[in-house]
């Protein structure tokens, strides 16, 4: 199973008009420090040893800093059979607000 992309810009629209799951892959550390309002953490490590499991009744909607591992992530969880959908740019051109953990 593949994968689509679509801008950073659209992540949030995305997930809430098809009920998908925004899916951090950065480091624990790294999401702790901002990320994306409903968004998960599965870093990029877990999903390439396949120590993870979400609803592949659901789409995932993936992104990191700059977009390189979220298309590494995208490749690995279509092969494990998820919808994916990979965004462009990574939060380094994400505009929106950040939700930071204390």
């Amino acid at each position: 199973m593949g994968f689509t992309s679509i801008p950073i810009r659209n992540i949030i629209h995305e997930a809430v008009a098809r009920g998908g799951i925004i899916v951090d892959v950065r480091s624990r550390e790294e999401f702790a420090s901002g990320h994306i309002p409903m968004a998960i953490n599965v870093p990029l490590e877990q999903i390439e040893e396949g120590a993870y499991s979400l609803p592949k009744s659901k789409y995932l909607i993936v992104y990191c800093e700059r977009g390189i591992s979220s298309m590494r992530a995208a490749l690995a969880m279509g092969e494990d059979g998820y919808k994916v959908i990979n965004t462009i740019g990574g939060l380094a051109q994400y505009k929106g607000p950040l939700t930071r953990q204390r």
